[in-house]
């Protein structure tokens, strides 16, 4: 099999396994700022996750394959919107390693974050909208390769459910809830049937045309 193949394929795994995992890791700090091993190892696990959800986004482009007129429009909005959804937790997360290596305690961190953010822009595009971006990209991307019948309405529906269930725990409760951790899982669930095409195929290099048509709220904040 194609190395890219292999590593998109690996995405549709990685990517929401990591945000779980990241989630898990916080549990013994209870989420909160507080330097150190778990801090660290919590969000290298959602930088990498992140990393993947890229590709994992470039791997839907080419389960969409060949496409004209308003659904190459929306298909390519969602990939775009979906790509800098990545790209502002990327640089989120970034920050938050930088601040549990050289902070000394959490004081010190929400000192740094309150610099961060004082940044024209920086609040919206890294902390708020931007890194939500990727997650409403995600369902209207699901959603459009349903319409598409490239990918089954069970598992655009799966994935919709998920983030819907982890930005409502969220909001309601805190990014700490354990209903967070249930929206997740089922974004991994769904994430995966997304991968696998519209035939549920046991390779998502055949089913998804990777490499043959491919064009090529709860993330993890310091509060």
């Amino acid at each position: 099999m194609n190395p890219a193949n292999r590593l998109a394929q690996a995405s549709f795994t990685a990517g929401p396994a990591a945000l779980l995992g990241g989630w898990l890791l916080m549990r013994p700090i209870d989420g909160d700022l507080v330097p150190g091993p778990w801090w660290t190892a919590a969000h290298a696990v959602w930088l990498a996750g992140f990393v993947m959800f890229g590709v994992m986004t470039a791997a839907l482009r080419g389960v969409a394959g060949p496409v004209t007129g308003g659904w190459r429009v929306a298909v390519d909005a969602a990939v775009g919107a979906a790509m800098i959804g990545v790209a502002a937790n990327v640089v989120q997360l970034a920050i938050d390693l930088y601040a549990g290596f050289t902070a000394v305690d959490g004081a010190a961190m929400r000192a740094l974050f309150g610099r961060v953010k004082g940044y024209p822009g920086v609040e919206t595009l890294v902390y708020s909208a931007g890194a939500h971006l990727f997650f409403a990209a995600l369902v209207a991307l699901a959603l459009i390769l349903a319409a598409l019948r490239r990918v089954t309405f069970v598992g655009a529906g799966v994935t919709v459910v998920g983030v819907a269930v982890m930005a409502v725990a969220t909001f309601q409760t805190g990014r700490d809830a354990a209903l967070v951790a249930v929206g997740m899982a089922l974004i991994w669930l769904g994430v995966l049937l997304l991968g696998r095409g519209p035939d549920a195929g046991p390779s998502l290099g055949s089913s998804a045309g990777i490499g043959t048509n491919s064009a090529g709220i709860a993330g993890p904040q310091a509060p």
